[in-house]
This record gives structure tokens, sequence and C-alpha cells, in this order.
């Protein structure tokens, strides 16, 4: 089976609409495979669309785009959540970002390694630690010791304690924190990944595969994929986080591959189907180029297509 047999109309053409900058890189570089050579003019076009000027346009020396003493103040829209949400649009560093990261490197992040708001109780985090793990990793920081130190305390959290990786916020198990924490370990490069990362990245997908889901109730939100996003998760990510693990040949896994396949239109898209607060380039119950390509890419990882051909 190839990925084509699952949508309904090939959606490819379509997230190279300029219109969407964002999603035009992403598909070239993932899912047309060009080097990053290659993709210097498509990344400008990225930081010089409206919506990413218009973000640089309420940054200011003082407090950047939340306040300096806290970096998670203002929750989406906090300092935090817009790294989060720059590198979820995949726009390139720039001269602005790095007085940002440092402040969520010095003050955001816990001395056990783990980043979380100042009250938050000793837990590990992982939803904003996979966070901002993998928006420093975009943004090039990956040789940074407090980034590796992080990486390294969530790491051996999830291999040593995984009874442990329960949320303080929903009191137990939290899917959307392992999707992003996972999300996290999978920026290591596969051939740069240790036993122990591996062993980690294993644990992740065993709980998420492993746990029953309750989709026409507990769960149903799921079924509402949005972007960009917060902690909260949907099974479109679910899915694309997944892709690219061993456990896409899971069983399990096809299951969920055919919740998300469910939810594309007659035109091969997938919709954005709730409200994002921090940015709303897309509109909702409208199809969403950043979705689609993420639903494509998923299909094209599982079913062995590793480079688009119509």
């Amino acid at each position: 089976m190839r990925w084509l047999d699952l949508v309904k109309r090939d959606p490819v053409p379509w997230l190279l609409d300029p219109e969407n900058p964002s999603a035009r890189y992403l598909t070239l570089q993932h899912i047309f495979k060009k080097t990053e050579e290659t993709l210097a003019a498509e990344r400008t076009r990225v930081l010089q669309w409206e919506p990413v000027q218009d973000l640089l346009q309420h940054w200011n020396r003082f407090n950047f785009w939340g306040r300096v003493y806290d970096p998670y103040f203002g929750s989406e829209v906090s300092n935090f959540g817009t790294l989060h949400l720059l590198g979820q649009m995949a726009v390139p560093r720039f001269p602005e970002l790095e007085p940002v990261c440092e402040n969520l490197l010095d003050i955001g992040r816990h001395g056990d390694g783990r980043f979380s708001p100042e009250d938050a109780r000793a837990a590990p985090w992982l939803c904003y630690t996979g966070m901002a793990l993998k928006a420093l990793h975009h943004f090039g920081y990956d040789e940074d010791l407090r980034v590796q130190s992080a990486r390294a305390a969530l790491i051996q959290s999830i291999v040593l304690q995984p009874e442990l990786l329960d949320c303080p916020m929903v009191g137990g198990s939290c899917r959307s924190g392992l999707v992003k924490a996972l999300d996290a370990l999978l920026s290591i490069p596969a051939d740069r990944r240790t036993a122990e990362d591996e062993d980690a990245v294993g644990i992740l997908a065993e709980q998420l595969l492993n746990d029953a889901y309750d989709w026409e109730g507990r769960d149903a939100d799921w079924l509402l994929p949005t972007f960009p996003r917060y902690y909260d998760s949907d099974v479109v990510e679910l899915c694309h986080v997944l892709s690219q693990t061993p456990s896409r040949t899971h069983h399990r896994f096809e299951e969920l591959v055919q919740h998300m396949v469910s939810l594309q239109t007659n035109q091969g898209r997938w919709r954005k189907m709730r409200a994002t607060p921090a940015l709303s380039v897309e509109r909702i119950y409208h199809p969403s180029r950043w979705l689609t390509y993420e639903a494509v890419h998923t299909l094209m990882s599982v079913y062995g297509d590793s480079v688009y051909a119509a």
C-alpha cells in the first residue's frame, strides 16, 4: 500500500502554495527532502511572512514578548509560548530570539533540569520540558551544556523512574506531555542517539500505544486537531511523532493512523478544528496546510515513500 491509497486526493500541490510559506518550507524539507542549502530563499520567506513580522513588531528589548522575570507568564503568548510557536512554524533563528532563549535557559529551567513555572511542584513536567527542548533544538542550542544536561535529566527520569512520569496538573498520565517529550527526544539525530536515548524513546512510545483511548468520551478532543499547539495535543500530532519511531510498525499504531485518516476532507486535506489564541493564520473548521503536511508526512513515513512522487 502507498500513502496515496489512503488520501482521497493528493494534497501536496496545495501545500506548496506560497500563501503559507511555513507549511511550504516544511513540505519541501520533509516531504521533498530538499537540502538546507537549497532552502535558503524559503527560510527567508518564512521570516518575512506577515504573521511572523507582526510578532516581531511586538518584541521589545526589556521584556521581549512577555515578562523577563517569568518566561511562562502569559501562557501561549508568553516568551516561552512564543518561542515554541516560532519553532513549530519553522521560523529561522534571528537576533531578537537569542536573549529570549538565554532567558528561558537561565530563569525557566530548574536546577534539576526540568522546565516549568517557578511555583510548579517537583515533577518531570514532560510538556514544558519537551516543548522547551524542541524549540531550543530548532534554534540551534543543541551544543549548549544547559540544554544537554536538561535532556540528560529528562532521559534519566524516563528510563529510571517511568512510574513517576505522571503530570501534577492532571493527576496521572498525560498523553500530551508524553507526545511533547517524545518529540523532543526525536530531535536527537538517529546516528547520535545512545542506547539509553533509544530506551527512553521506546518507553514513551509504548506508553502512548498501550493507553486505552476513549474516542467517543474522554479522548473526543483528540479528534479535533489544531495548529499551532501549546501543551495540548491531538491525533495528528500523536501519529506524526510516533511515525518517526520504530513503533510505526506496531498494530496499535495502525489503529491510530486510521483515526487520523478518517478526519480528511474529500479533497484529502485536514481541517483545523480548535481555535488557537496565539496565532490565527488559518480559520477554524477550514483546511489547514500545517495539519495536512503533518498527516501526509506521517503516511509517507509509515508506508515507505521516503520522497514525494505522485
